[in-house]
This record gives C-alpha cells, sequence and structure tokens, in this order.
C-alpha cells in the first residue's frame, strides 16, 4: 500500500512535469541561429508527436525542422531520431518525452546543444567537440550528463522513491553529475567511462560507475564512417613508353613467350641433294 502510495505521488509529480515541459515549451523562443535550423528529424516509426515552440502539436514528419523550445513525444513501440547542425545524432525510443533546451553556435565557432528528458530512453552519437567553448548536455529531473564526443545512453525511470536516471557509455566518457545532496549548491560527479553506467536518485548522489549490462550496450547505435569508403594508397605511374624503349619492351615480351622446356633437335644426317645430270646422258 506505501509503494502504492509513493508510485502515485512520483507519477503525479512525473505528469506535472510533462505538462510543464510541453507547456513551457511554448515560451521557449527559437533561438535566431541560421546553423540550427538546419537540425531535423531524420527518422520516424510509429506514433511521434511535436510540440513546436509557438504551442501547437502536430504529428512529426520526417525532414521536419526542429529549433530549441520544440519537445518530441514517442508512443507505445515508437522511435525518432533528431540529427542536429553540427553532425550529432539523437535517437529517440519508444514511451520518451524529451525537450530541445538550446541550440546555437558560439562566436569562437563553439556548437551548445543542451536538452531535457523527463522518462524514456535516448541514445546519443555526439561528434567531437574542438573548441572549448561547445556543449551538449542532457537533463533529467535527477541529474546532468554532458559530454566532449562520445556514445551514450540516458534512461530515465520512474521508481518507488522517485526519478532515476541511468547513463550507460558505449563510447568514450561522460561526466554523470548531480546537486549534492550534503552541500546545497554545489554538484557530485561521476566519470562513466566506455563499457560503464552510473544510475542517480533525486536527492542522492550519483553512483560509482560500475559495468554495464551487455544488453544495454548491444543496443548502442554505431558511428557513422567519416568517408563511406576507405581510400586506396595511388599507385606510381609507370613510365611512358617512347621510341627508344619500345624495342626493349617488345624484346622483354618476347622472351617471357619463349617456353623454358628444351627444344631437343633431330641429329640425322641430311639426304644429299641429288647432283644434276649432264646433257645427253642415258639417251641411247
Amino acid at each position: 500500500m506505501l509503494w502504492s502510495s509513493r508510485r502515485l505521488a512520483a507519477s503525479l509529480a512525473l505528469a506535472m512535469g510533462f505538462a510543464l515541459i510541453f507547456g513551457a515549451s511554448a515560451a521557449l523562443a527559437p533561438e535566431a541561429d541560421a546553423r540550427a535550423a538546419m537540425s531535423t528529424l531524420t527518422a520516424i516509426q510509429g506514433d511521434v508527436f511535436v510540440r513546436h515552440a509557438d504551442g501547437t502539436v502536430a504529428r512529426a514528419n520526417e525532414g521536419e525542422v526542429i529549433v530549441a523550445g520544440d519537445a518530441i513525444r514517442t508512443g507505445s513501440g515508437a522511435l525518432a531520431q533528431i540529427t542536429y547542425f553540427e553532425g550529432s545524432t539523437v535517437r529517440i525510443e519508444a514511451d520518451t518525452e524529451l525537450l530541445v533546451e538550446s541550440l546555437s553556435s558560439e562566436p569562437d565557432g563553439g556548437t551548445v546543444i543542451a536538452m531535457w528528458q523527463a522518462v524514456g530512453r535516448t541514445w546519443h552519437v555526439v561528434t567531437k567537440l574542438i573548441t572549448g567553448s561547445s556543449r551538449y548536455e542532457v537533463h533529467t529531473p535527477s541529474s546532468t550528463a554532458t559530454v566532449r564526443g562520445t556514445i551514450f545512453a540516458v534512461d530515465v525511470q520512474l521508481e518507488p522513491d522517485g526519478v532515476a536516471a541511468t547513463v550507460t557509455t558505449s563510447e568514450g566518457t561522460v561526466v554523470h553529475s548531480t546537486p549534492d545532496p550534503v552541500h546545497p549548491g554545489a554538484t557530485t560527479a561521476v566519470s562513466v567511462t566506455a563499457g560503464q553506467q552510473s544510475k542517480a536518485s533525486r536527492g542522492k548522489a550519483s553512483e560509482a560507475a560500475h559495468p554495464a549490462a551487455p544488453a544495454t550496450l548491444g543496443s548502442a547505435p554505431k558511428r557513422t564512417a567519416s568517408s563511406p569508403t576507405s581510400r586506396v594508397p595511388k599507385q606510381p605511374s609507370p613510365p611512358p613508353v617512347t621510341r627508344a624503349t619500345s624495342r626493349d619492351v617488345r624484346a622483354t615480351d618476347r622472351q617471357k613467350a619463349v617456353p623454358t622446356a628444351t627444344v631437343t633437335r633431330d641429329r640425322a644426317k641430311p639426304t644429299p641433294r641429288a647432283k644434276p645430270r649432264p646433257r645427253g646422258e642415258g639417251n641411247g
């Protein structure tokens, strides 16, 4: 009974969070950034809906432009993928709520991408961030995942004692940080390296990183190769055949054509040719 009461309270709190996310998305004005406008939905499967920054809600369409303030919601068995303007992608799995908080470019060429994930699981394939001002962050009700080029998952689930977020890293390193429950205003951070995961519940510090479940790691997306085909090293060009060298080339070809077997000649003496008969000889 106690568990049911807690679950009901947590469900109500989570539902209020969803309403705030989809309601607040209308208040987030799209950032005026031409590059950010290149972020689009590149994959749609099943029931996927978008609440745009202007408050309108509609079924998502493949190729649809996504801007800061847009929220994505996937239904049961559904799937969606956003490809951001700098090349990073996020795969939004079934029964997931994701709000795109920020999409912008910095004056020094850096890029800033931030999301709020209320529930469900997402997989992120992040491009290599070069400049110091670049950021890629996923905020949840209990923690924040910050990366600088990696492949990782964020799984937000409702548990008996509240909402918990689990970060699983397939490639690179993710910094999983939570508010410090002992020192208000401070945070605690755990580095989650490839093959590891870390869980954080609201009001608690992130647990130490430990080996992730093989099934979770096996579902990680693969990074797209920068070049579709491997480059074949260029072979040096053969020297041009000139009039002076053409005879040598033909001679070499003839030598290759001669068989290596020994040829035995017939050593029998040739038959001597008959001597011409003098005129008149033999006439009786």
